[in-house]
Formats: C-alpha cells, structure tokens, sequence
C-alpha cells in the first residue's frame, strides 16, 4: 500500500515554489492505480489524518461496507432537488414539457404526503401504504408509481443511489376497472354524429379515419397536408406526437374531399378550432347519441380513435397492420383497449359453425348428388373451353366420305374423324384407341 503525503512543488522563473496546501497519494491494492487527491490543509498532522479516511472510506468501498462517495453526497440533497434535476434534464434531450410537468405535478404529491425528504426516508412500504389510501382509478395510481419510479431510475442511472427502492412495488390491475370506460361510435352514429356537426364535420372525420388525437389535431398544420400526391397523406410531426415519432398516415378520400373545401393557408393551422369536451356534449346531444351507455360506457372526442381501432377489426385488417394504423407499440393495446368486441360480428361467425347434428346418411346422399351434379357442370364448362376429355366419333368407311369432310366448313367442337377396317376392324373400349385403326393380332407377326 502507498499512503503519503506532501505539498507540491513547481519552478517558475528559475526559483522553486513550494504550495502551502497538503496533497496526497495513495494506492490500496498492489498493481492499482496511484490516486493523487487534494487535502485542503496547510497542517501537516490533519493532512495525514485527512488522506488515511479517504483510503479507510475506498476499503470499506471495496468490500461493499460503505455506499460510494457519490452516492453518500447524494442522500444528503433533498429529493426536490433532485427532482428539479430530472426535469431539467428531461427538457435538453428534448421531452415533452406537459409530460415533464405532469411527471413533477405527481412526484411532488408523493413526497409530500409520504414524508419523503431525503432518500433515507424512501421504502416501499410507506409508498404502499400510502396508495391504499387512495380513491384514484387504478389507471392513475400506476402512473404515479410510474413517475416516482422515473425519478429513481433517473438517479440510480447517475449514480446518486445504488437501487430503485420502489422496483419490488407492482401495478394495480387495471383491467376491467377502468372508471370511465369508452365504447366505439357505431356507423349509424357517425353519420348523425357528421349530420348536425356543421363546420366541426371535417374535424370529427378527420379524427375518426386517421386515429390522430385532440392535441395532434390542434398542431396540424396547412404544409402536413400532400392532398394532391397519388395516395393522398399527412405527415404528422415527430413534435407533435404522443410518442415523440413522425407518422405517415393514407387519407381516405372522404377526408380529401371535405379538407380541400377547407380555406387552407401555407403556414396556418388546418382546423381553425378543435371541438372541446363542452362543444362535444352539445354536438351528442342533438345527434340523439347517448354520451353513457347503459354498461356506463361514454362516448367521447377520443371515442373516435377506438372507432377508428374497431373499424379496422370489422374490415378484416391484419392485427400488425391495425397496430401500425393506430401508431401504437403494443398489439394488445390494438387489439383490447382499442377495440369494441361488443361490435364485432360475432354471432354471425357461431352460426357458420359446421353441425354436428345433421344426419351422416342424408349428408353422403346429399353429398353424392352434388358431386354428381358438380362434375356434369365442369365437364360442360371443359367442353365449351376446348378442354373435352371425351368426344363424340364418327366412322369413315370410303374414300369419297374423306372427300365430302374436306369440304365441311369448321365448327366451334368438330368431332373427332376415325377410320375403320371394315373386315376385322373391332371397336375399343376406350375412345383414344378409337383413334386408329386396330393392328394385326399377336399371332399374324412374322416370328
């Protein structure tokens, strides 16, 4: 082990200065690096006591004793501040400022009614008990567990603590308790729902055949729009998106025609207002469209986005393509949360079961008769296309019979010509053998 220390020297102008401040060297392990570190003393006794806690704070370090220095300063910040960091960082690399204010909104609600100052006061169990006194939806409560977790995980990874205190903590099940749960506009609805829209009319269908959220909405702008390309599209801004992603998205050509009645300017917004939830409930209500169903689902602006969701299932989308039409990064949230099962067909598809109860003896009779009668229907269609297997045959016994054939003019299916010897000549039992005319026996051969 090295273990000194001293006060560094350096020589300017040819004259050799001498610092008043001790440093120190140390080295624990044989083959180590020598660490050099300030000591912040003009004493030489508290510079020796100074360098050997350092290297007995490095040992205990070692042999996981004691947390790291880093760490150690970091329990001694309070936790706002360093949430405050988080936030900070969040808005360089570019996140959302509602999704860093909401973040901040419900970690500080935790640390203020769970006591938490420091990160000494943090466990799990306080967090537990706390959410048990909650009457937030499951939905909410995961996602403040979801932000205080950010926060951790945010200092763990710049090694302001060693481990995420709340990582053992699971989710509320949230299936199935959703407290405002949503259903799909059925098609009947929609087309009220655009009947008594007036200008919000392209707005609603808009939203209904592209998925895009309120907030997207609101951000398009006039140069997002290419009507005029082959396969009409919008281009929605990696900004103005939930995920943070650019999406190319087909316009169906009902949204092409009513945005291009649309007074649209090079650099404006394309709606010049989106419809509120108030505007919404008003548009509902004289559409005759229950906002609450009687299994207390509602209808909302954002309905249409799971309108959109069920329409692709009903159209027979593949569930991959479906996901990437709805910009979604789990299939199950395609697939669940945003489809409708309560229009999807399916009693139609119970009924087109096969029976199980029908008689075996009627069904080979039934099915005998059909291939009976399928197989006379395809040997009519081969017939009429060229493709007859079997043809009617006619016999040429005489020169003069060659003669009068020559002259018959061509129909659309000529029989088939075969000569025949009239002494010997037998008839096969297949018609290809009838083609010519029978050879001598085995028995007539020269041997």
């Amino acid at each position: 082990m090295i273990l000194t220390i001293f006060r560094p020297k350096r020589t300017k102008n040819g004259k050799t200065h001498i610092s008043r401040s001790y440093r120190g060297r140390y080295r624990i392990e044989k083959g180590g690096n020598i660490e050099d570190v300030p000591l912040n003393t003009t004493d030489k006794r508290v510079a020796q006591q100074r360098l050997e806690q350092i290297v007995k704070e490095k040992q205990m370090e070692s042999v996981g004793l004691l947390a790291p220095q880093t760490q150690r300063a970091a329990g001694q910040i309070p936790l706002e501040t360093h949430l405050q960091d988080l936030a900070s960082d969040l808005e360089a690399v570019g996140r959302d400022s509602q999704y860093v204010f909401d973040l901040k909104s419900r970690v500080t609600r935790v640390l203020d009614e769970c006591g938490w100052k420091y990160f000494k006061d943090v466990s799990s169990d306080s967090f537990v008990k706390w959410r048990a006194k909650q009457a937030l939806a499951p939905k909410t409560i995961n996602e403040y567990l979801a932000s205080v977790r950010t926060l951790f995980n945010w200092m763990k990874k710049h090694e302001r603590i060693e481990r995420n205190p709340l990582l053992p903590v699971q989710k509320v099940e949230s299936n199935g308790k959703q407290t405002r749960p949503r259903r799909a506009y059925t098609h009947e609805e929609i087309i009220r729902l655009l009947g008594v829209a007036g200008p919000r009319k392209v707005v609603y269908l808009t939203a209904v055949h592209t998925g895009l959220r309120h907030k997207e909405l609101k951000q398009l702008e006039v140069d997002d729009l290419h009507l005029d390309a082959k396969q009409p599209f919008v281009n929605v801004r990696a900004s103005t998106t939930k995920n943070h992603q650019m999406a190319l998205i087909a316009l169906h050509p009902d949204v092409v025609m009513e945005l291009q009645k649309l007074p649209l300017v090079p650099g404006r917004k394309v709606f010049a207002t989106v419809p509120k939830i108030d505007t919404v409930k008003r548009d509902l209500e004289r559409a005759g469209i229950p906002r609450i169903d009687a299994k207390g689902r509602r209808v909302d602006f954002h309905a249409l986005r799971h309108t959109l969701g069920t329409n692709l299932a009903l159209a027979g989308t593949a569930p991959r393509v479906a996901m990437e039409a709805m910009r979604h990064s789990d299939i199950r949230l395609t697939t669940k949360t945003y489809t409708d099962t309560g229009l999807l067909p399916v009693s139609d598809a119970v009924t087109r079961l096969p029976s199980f109860l029908s008689s075996p003896a009627g069904d080979e009779q039934n099915d005998s008769q059909g291939d009976s009668q399928n197989s006379q229907i395809d040997s009519q269609k081969m017939v009429r296309q060229g493709q007859c297997l079997s043809v009617p045959v006619k016999e040429l016994k005489a020169g003069a019979d060659f003669q009068s054939v020559e002259h018959q003019e061509d129909s659309q299916l000529v029989s088939a010509l075969v000569t025949t010897c009239p002494d010997n000549g037998k008839w096969s039992g297949r018609q290809d053998s009838n083609l010519r005319p029978p050879g001598p026996k085995p028995g007539a051969l020269p041997s």
